[in-house]
């Protein structure tokens, strides 16, 4: 019996459809539907107005910029967990809140609480149990595209709309990272290509072609995240209200997605955002991914508020059913309430389900004759007239639709992404049928009637995740559904060639198909191209189980290594072994190894499998010395043998063949050489990188001047040369052979403009050349590069080298002198973050403590030559560690101590500190690390030698000298103002300290000249040139002013009470100091 004739033979009321009686009847209701028997659900929310307050009290809080008792910030976003079962009404909740934000004629502006009519931008995207399996980041990608409709189309024309579309494109243009034509643009647009109309609109002219190169970008999971917090940035900074983004039903997030969260909902850097995420708190337990995440980004985070929505009281439900069968009192309805709340337990979806139910079995009907609502059915026969089941309450009405209805809600089921016209017209035209788009329109229309879809313009998609599992279930009940999934797949396939989603769909349903309904070859290539997608957008997780999906389906068919499959075998082991690796599973990435070692036919298929071989015992256990041992054992099967203790006999004769090879010329004849792939010294790469840090010198000499020989020899090098170079550098610094490590540094150096298409080796290289020109070239030169590497390293998802890259920017800050601030601060605060969600406690203690240095340097405190405050406790940190993280933290805390006390002039804490730091080895591979150390080391024992107590720390000095003599004599411009100032501390006199003065002028270390001046000045005190002695403590006064060392500046003018009445003239400042020099020196004389 169809629907129609079901409402026309009313058993209980009549029913039918008496249209002349309603039309002529005043007591007719003229906003009903035209067929009486239809219920027709009132808009209103209804029992959520603490819930509703609630979210308006913490966006009203965060337009105002509430502040942050813990330590005065403005909260970086708010941030809301919002649980509930299923059909609650979460959703509903949050789009009233929007609705009613958006009505709000008054709303306070955050920085002068005046009104303001900027619009609210809201951006919303919901899982599904389908899509999680399906395309990476499928919510997220629905906020974006609806962020970009927003900023970048013109649908709200009023001047404050056009002037904040105008600010986030100028926002966007200004950023360093996915400004227009920058790397992160193109990798926006690559893995989000939704984002398209708002990129292209941040460009004044978009050139013909100019996203060719979209096909080359393969970007990490760590770039595409680091884009998007940055891109948000952009956005949410300049918008005059705090954007809105909600997403819902988080526990059917995919991996990338929750990985993606961890940074957006942790970051420092994202301001002036409220983000909502939804989930069914019935759905997720403490192992669930998402509750991990929730803990994550709750511990000590203030601005994170959990709010759970319960199901609707009897009395909402009451209040709700009256309205929907139009009554005006609630005790009009209390035996039917009661029922269906006996049912239905106040979850709302589940509520008006039962209530259409109720409707279709004609057990609640709309009385003609009266124009009322009405049943005539005990509460007991109410109750057994409604499915225990939400699943099957809506199964049951889909089955009355109209055989139309069905087919296209049944097709739409398989496919979890919203639908447009064109490819809903394509899926329901099968079996001879044919409709046209207007026909197509009109069943969509018919469906939206009958609440099962919704137009999310200019896509349809189910108006709840119960409907679409319903649909699924009546679907599987027919008979065919193979061959509907194989003509939804063609669809998909053919239709969105240029739509990611439609692939990674179409994958899904022919996996799920059995072997012999499908095409293996192209099923297989179908996987591995996905797979490929899959990757490129940073979702591991769902590329390896794609390469799993080939594989399976080739060993199934029994043509797994066969020869017409071999090559493609080949490819999906080597694309596993590579997926493996990157996701940490050491252990299956072995086995895929083994699997292609024992059946690739030639040594040169090997080779990656080979290099991964030796990258896992790197990456897993760092066995470096095993890895070393274990590539040697390899690079014998390609001709290079070398033994792992090679005597000095053998190194002999082979630098006697690197240097014929050579024939006199300079190993900057590199650069002349054309760059092709070459896999095995990709190979020789890593065996490097474990010889380097297993301490097996000779060995990397040996296998540097074999791959010098080979390059020579073939006539080409590869991108790999650069960073195996730039390793050679640092092997030569380890040794204190400054001349070779430049030589081959400079080469690297050369080489990398060459290979900036290779960004994991032109990185590398850029990184280790810094490394190793730290001991010649001037720190301030190197800063800019190191943190350039950083963010490259981020970008590529090479965590340690990030933050090696880091490193060597704050050390070569630190020993610049370049001044310190809220910028350099910040920088280091973004990497605290960074560190804290990767779970890499040695770097986040690290990074706090180059920031508490630099707060104590700056800001007053009773105990500057302590690393105490709100970035680090040296106490706290250094009683949780133990063994070798003990060992290293006390070396780094007390290498900025010394520095801090010396500065600060604290004797007691630099002979504390010196009792430290003599233990430890006056070595380091890393220059500016070991130059930093080494040189207040060195200033604190010749100021405190002169005491009886403490005479044995000048053979301590004069230990860090000799280094810095060295240094000096080889060139190095860092080192020769240290030596100088060294110098003036062991033998003060004015001579030697006015050449310190010069040589640290000269090379702009302003910190050390201020401590120069300062120390000079306490020399002239002692011989009674009082005059001269003012001289100097002003000029080292408005030395550390420069430096950013006000806390320094204010001890000063504290001790020095002439020095708050002297006035800086920078303009003639160059001029004073030159004569104040040329005074001294005359008066030396």
């Amino acid at each position: 019996m169809m629907a129609d004739e079901f409402r026309i033979e009313g058993c209980h009321g009549t029913i039918a459809e008496q249209k002349d009686e309603a039309f002529y009847d005043d007591r007719s209701d003229a906003s009903d539907d035209e067929e009486k028997g239809k219920i027709k659900f009132p808009t209103r929310l209804y029992g959520r107005e603490k819930e509703l307050d609630g979210l308006k009290k913490l966006y009203a809080g965060l337009l105002a910029g509430e502040v942050d008792d813990r330590d005065d910030k403005v909260l970086k976003s708010q941030i809301v967990f919002l649980s509930g079962y299923s059909g609650v009404g979460k959703s509903t909740l949050i789009k009233e809140f929007v609705k009613q934000l958006r009505g709000s004629k008054n709303q306070p502006n955050k920085t002068n609480h005046n009104n303001n009519d900027s619009p609210i931008i809201y951006g919303a995207g919901k899982y599904s149990e389908q899509n999680s399996a399906s395309s990476p980041f499928f919510a997220i990608i629905e906020v974006l595209e609806t962020l970009a409709n927003e900023l970048s189309e013109a649908n709200d024309s009023s001047d404050t709309a056009t002037e904040q579309r105008e600010k986030v494109r100028e926002s966007i243009r200004q950023s360093d990272l996915i400004g227009p034509g920058k790397e992160g643009d193109l990798i926006l647009r690559a893995t989000f290509p939704v984002l398209t109309p708002l990129l292209d609109s941040c460009v004044a002219v978009v050139e013909k072609g100019a996203n060719e190169d979209l096909a080359v970008v393969h970007p990490t999971m760590s770039a595409i995240k680091e884009c998007t917090l940055q891109l948000l940035c952009a956005i949410c900074r300049v918008l005059d209200n705090p954007l809105i983004i909600f997403l819902d039903d988080l526990q059917w997030a995919d991996e990338a997605s929750i990985d993606m969260l961890n940074v957006l909902l942790t970051s420092s850097e994202l301001k002036n955002l409220m983000f909502i995420c939804a989930y069914r708190s019935n759905e997720v337990d403490v192992e669930h991914s998402f509750c991990k995440l929730m803990d994550n980004v709750a511990k000590g985070d203030e601005s994170v508020e959990k709010l759970e929505l319960f199901s609707l009281s009897p009395t909402s439900i009451t209040s709700f059913i009256a309205d929907s069968v139009k009554k005006e009192e609630d005790t009009e309805v209390t035996e039917l309430s009661s029922a269906v709340y006996q049912t239905t337990m106040g979850n709302i979806f589940f509520t008006k389900q039962a209530l259409e139910e109720l409707v279709r079995k004609n057990i609640l009907f709309y009385d003609m004759m009266c124009f009322e609502w009405r049943w005539v059915v005990t509460k007991v026969e109410l109750a057994n007239n409604m499915s225990a089941d939400v699943v099957e309450s809506v199964l049951g009405k889909i089955r009355y639709l109209p055989e139309e209805i069905q087919g296209l809600l049944s097709l739409m089921a398989y496919i979890p992404n919203a639908l447009d016209v064109p490819t809903l017209k394509a899926l329901i035209c099968r079996d001879g049928t044919s409709y046209e788009e207007r026909q197509v329109l009109d069943l969509l229309q018919q469906s939206s009637d009958e609440g099962m879809l919704l137009l999310v313009n200019p896509n349809w998609i189910f108006a709840h995740d119960r409907i679409r599992q319903a649909s699924l279930k009546f679907a599987s009940e027919k008979s065919g559904s193979d061959e509907t999934l194989l003509h939804i797949s063609s669809v998909l396939l053919a239709e969105g060639s240029d739509r990611e989603w439609c692939q990674y769909v179409a994958v899904d349903i022919l996996n799920s198909l059995p072997v012999e309904k499908t095409d293996c070859n192209e099923l297989v290539k179908l996987n591995l191209k996905v797979s490929h997608l899959a990757r490129n957008s940073g979702a591991l997780g769902k590329e390896n189980a794609l390469v799993h999906k080939g594989l399976e389906r080739l060993k199934a068919a029994g043509m797994a290594w066969t020869n017409d499959y071999y090559e493609l075998t080949r490819q999906l082991y080597d694309a596993l072994l590579v997926s493996e690796y990157s996701s940490g599973a050491y252990d299956a990435a072995r086995v895929a190894i083994d699997e292609v070692v024992q059946n690739a036919k030639t040594p040169d298929e090997k080779l990656i499998a080979y290099t991964h071989r030796v990258m896992c015992l790197m990456s897993e256990t760092s066995e470096y010395s095993r890895g070393a041992e274990e590539g040697l054992e390899i690079l014998s099967k390609y001709g290079f043998d070398i033994p792992l203790s090679p005597t000095k006999t053998v190194m002999a004769k082979e630098e006697m063949k690197y240097k014929l090879a050579l024939r006199n010329r300079s190993i900057s004849y590199l650069t002349t050489l054309p760059i092709q792939d070459d896999s095995l010294l990709a190979l020789c790469q890593q065996i490097n990188i474990c010889a380097m840090y297993s301490g097996k010198l000779d060995v990397m000499k040996l296998l540097t001047w074999k791959i010098i020989q080979y390059v020579l020899k073939k006539g080409s090098i590869s991108s790999n040369l650069a960073p195996i170079l730039g390793l050679c550098a640092l092997m030569y610094v380890k040794l204190d052979d400054v001349k070779r490590s430049n030589e081959f540094a400079t080469t690297a150096q050369a080489l990398n403009p060459r290979i900036r298409d290779d960004k994991s080796n032109y990185v590398q290289s850029v990184m280790v050349v810094c490394y190793a020109m730290c001991l010649l070239q001037p720190f301030r030169s190197l800063t800019d590069p190191f943190l350039q590497s950083y963010k490259d390293f981020k970008l590529m998802g090479e965590v340690e080298m990030a933050l090696n890259g880091l490193n060597g920017y704050a050390q070569c800050f630190f020993g610049a002198g370049c001044e310190l601030g809220p910028i350099f601060e910040s920088k280091l605060l973004v990497v605290e973050d960074y560190c804290r969600n990767l779970g890499r406690q040695s770097s986040l203690i690290l990074f706090s403590m180059f920031r508490q240095f630099a707060l104590n340097l700056r800001k007053p405190s009773d105990s500057p030559s302590k690393l105490v405050g709100e970035a680090f406790n040296e106490e706290q940190v250094l009683s949780e560690l133990e063994g070798s993280a003990h060992f290293q933290t006390l070396r780094d805390s007390s290498s900025l101590r010394v520095q801090l006390a010396f500065v600060f002039w604290n004797e007691a804490d630099m002979i504390d500190l010196l009792k430290i730091l003599e233990t430890y080895p006056l070595q380091d591979q890393f220059v500016a690390r070991l130059h930093n150390r080494l040189a207040f080391t060195g200033l604190a024992a010749f100021a405190m030698c002169h005491r009886k107590d403490c005479a044995s720390y000048k053979a301590l000095g004069e230990k860090c000298m000799s280094r810095f003599k060295f240094l000096s004599k080889n060139g190095s411009v860092n080192a020769r103002p240290v030596y100088l100032f060294l110098k003036s501390m062991k033998s003060p006199s004015r001579d030697a300290f006015v050449k310190a003065i010069e040589a640290c002028a000269e090379g702009k270390f302003v910190n050390l000249e201020a401590m120069v001046n300062e120390r000079y000045a306490a020399f002239l005190r002692e011989e009674n040139d009082e005059t001269a002695s003012n001289d100097c403590i002003t000029e080292a006064y408005f030395l550390y002013q420069d430096w950013g060392a006000h806390a320094k500046a204010l001890q000063l003018s504290k001790d020095h009470s002439f020095l708050k009445k002297v006035k800086r003239m920078k303009v003639k400042m160059k001029k004073q100091r030159s004569v104040f020099r040329s005074t001294k020196q005359r008066t030396a004389q």
